[in-house]
């Protein structure tokens, strides 16, 4: 599988004890270069240079192209107040996923926002840290599902409902299973 992700993905799970998992779900991850200037911590950049070097993280080579697609998408969350403002690194993190028909990994809920309102963004799969996580789960990769969340709220500080409903197919979004 492929993924494209956005800045707070990348620094949370920077944080994760169990952060190498990522890399046992996907062939590679796309980043933009703006993604990579808002990581400023030594533990992130640290993360994200071993994770470019192995070649997990790939440097998306077609980003000029996804112009006008990150435009409306920017123009969408300025316009429309049920969505939250987005920032460029967020909407070219989901514009890649759209074109890409992959995984967009993001915690922002304007993305969200996105798929569950707009009909012509529906089959992006979105996934937050709580479904990376539950993949991993069901793939044997983390033994026990509670403690593997608790441990990720712990080393991140990310607190997930106590409820959660059943997401076969991630937090929104489409059907498509990536490559």
């Amino acid at each position: 599988m492929i993924a494209s992700i956005d800045t707070c993905f990348l620094i949370d799970w920077s944080r994760y004890r169990a952060r190498k998992l990522m890399e046992k779900v996907f062939d590679y991850v796309f980043v933009t270069e703006e993604v990579l200037d808002e990581t400023r911590t030594e533990r992130t950049i640290e993360y994200v240079s071993n994770l470019l070097a192995k070649g997990f993280l790939v440097i998306y080579p077609f980003k000029s192209e996804l112009l006008s697609l990150v435009r409306r998408i920017l123009e969408i969350s300025t316009s429309d107040p049920r969505i939250p403002a987005l920032d460029p690194p967020e909407a070219y993190a989901f514009a890649i996923a759209w074109r890409e028909k992959c995984i967009c990994l993001t915690e922002n809920k304007g993305i969200l926002r996105l798929v569950e309102y707009y009909e012509e963004f529906r089959e992006i799969k979105v996934w937050r840290s709580l479904e990376l996580i539950e993949y991993l789960y069901e793939k044997g990769l983390i033994k026990d599902l509670e403690e593997g969340l608790k441990e990720y709220s712990e080393d991140t500080g990310h607190v997930f409902p106590k409820k959660r409903p059943s997401q076969k197919n991630g937090a929104q979004g489409g059907a498509y299973p990536g490559r």
